[in-house]
């Protein structure tokens, strides 16, 4: 596989080169050739890439059936949840509101702290040298 991958690289950067060269040389059709065989390296491998996906895909089907598993299709819903009532829909109203009040109590208590820290730097406390001259 890794000797495959070389080659593979090596012809990629061979066309690469040649791509140049023709294009310093002003021979149009050359980059164009190349370009071409390097897109269409590119698009043989996506497509032996994909081939190989599909193929792997039905073995690791056969294999878990082999193995006694049971496939999605055929095993059906293992659990069914009970019908939704009317308690269901408060509880979860009910728990939405109190964490939603709760983030507000938070962020109320934020700014409040924010808003005292700028009014404490905005207005600093007397000094002495101020109670003197007054």
């Amino acid at each position: 596989m890794r000797s495959v991958l070389l080659v593979g690289a090596g012809v990629a950067a061979g066309l690469t080169v040649l791509a140049i060269i023709g294009a310093v040389l002003e021979w149009w059709w050359l980059p164009t050739a190349a370009a071409m065989l390097l897109l269409s390296g590119a698009f043989l491998a996506a497509i032996d890439s994909d081939r190989r996906v599909r193929s792997l895909r039905a073995q690791v089907r056969r294999e878990v059936r082999r193995a006694g598993g049971v496939s999605h299709k055929a095993a059906g819903p293992t659990h069914v949840a009970p019908p939704v009532t009317d308690l269901d829909v408060t509880g979860a109203v009910q728990l939405l509101q109190a964490q939603y009040t709760g983030r507000l109590d938070r962020m109320q208590e934020a700014l409040d702290q924010a808003v005292a820290q700028l009014r404490a730097e905005s207005h600093p406390a007397p000094s002495a040298a101020a109670n003197e001259r007054a």
